[in-house]
């Protein structure tokens, strides 16, 4: 599928505003990318293209907040992401069955997605102590979830939000689940051949490259920007990602189909 020099100057943008915005607050960055992506591709070739450019986003991520990565809780989100993958690609695989004419309804799923998990409600207090399921639970359903939605940020969220996690580790431990999850998606991908790689992989190449001076970018102006603001942007941000991906990408061309 061709993008053309106008696409691919607002996807190189893209990728580089939103590799900055997760590297500020942690978030809202792989949904908009997606959303951007969803402009200028079919569904079975934005999800691999995102994850494939996410493993580069959350891979900086993690380097620039090494330190802070709380390892406990990967073990036990991995624990459950690796069957939450695998049955992933099972329904992928039936979604397959379906052919093309699924592509609409799975952009409004996507859409009605991003604004539930955006508004979704926030705790009423942080939880400090730990159940033995919750990780593996939410490295399942997200493991699950990743290869049809694509962005898993806002869905994994909430449970982080509850810890009493410092701003940095909270972004560095949800960068590496992320990144686990992108990683996963790339065998599957393969497996269900859905993807043509060799078309876009120079463009999926170009904005992996984009997105790591974007992460050290954003590294710097978190020191400069209050957290507030950027809850409040990437509220604004996902908003319009959702209902974007959801009205046109999705409900419009339904309509025109």
């Amino acid at each position: 599928m061709g993008v053309g020099i106008g696409g691919l100057a607002i996807l190189i943008i893209a990728a580089l505003a939103t590799s900055a915005l997760s590297a500020v607050i942690g978030m809202g960055g792989g949904i908009l990318m997606l959303a951007v992506l969803f402009s200028f591709l079919e569904h079975g070739e934005a999800i691999p293209a995102h994850a494939a450019i996410q493993i580069c986003s959350n891979g900086s991520r993690v380097l620039v907040y090494l330190r802070n990565v709380h390892w406990g809780t990967i073990r036990r989100f991995a624990f459950g992401a690796l069957p939450g993958s695998a049955a992933g690609c099972l329904f992928l695989w039936k979604l397959g069955e379906l052919g093309a004419e699924k592509d609409p309804y799975l952009k409004m799923a996507v859409g009605i997605y991003v604004l539930a998990a955006t508004f979704l409600p926030k705790p009423k207090k942080q939880v400090t102590s730990f159940k033995w399921w919750d990780f593996p639970l939410l490295g399942f359903v997200a493991g699950t979830a990743s290869l049809t939605v694509g962005a898993i940020g806002p869905l994994i969220a909430p449970l982080f939000a509850r810890r009493d996690y410092v701003k940095e580790k909270l972004i560095a431990t949800k960068a590496v689940c992320q990144l686990s999850l992108h990683v996963l998606k790339i065998p599957a991908f393969l497996l269900l051949g859905t993807f043509e790689w060799k078309e876009l992989s120079l463009l999926t190449l170009c904005l992996m490259v984009v997105v790591v001076p974007g992460t050290f970018l954003g590294k710097r102006v978190q020191r400069h920007v209050s957290a507030g603001l950027f809850v409040t942007l990437y509220r604004i941000a996902l908003t319009v990602a959702g209902v974007k991906v959801l009205s046109h990408d999705g409900l419009y061309k339904l309509l025109q189909s």
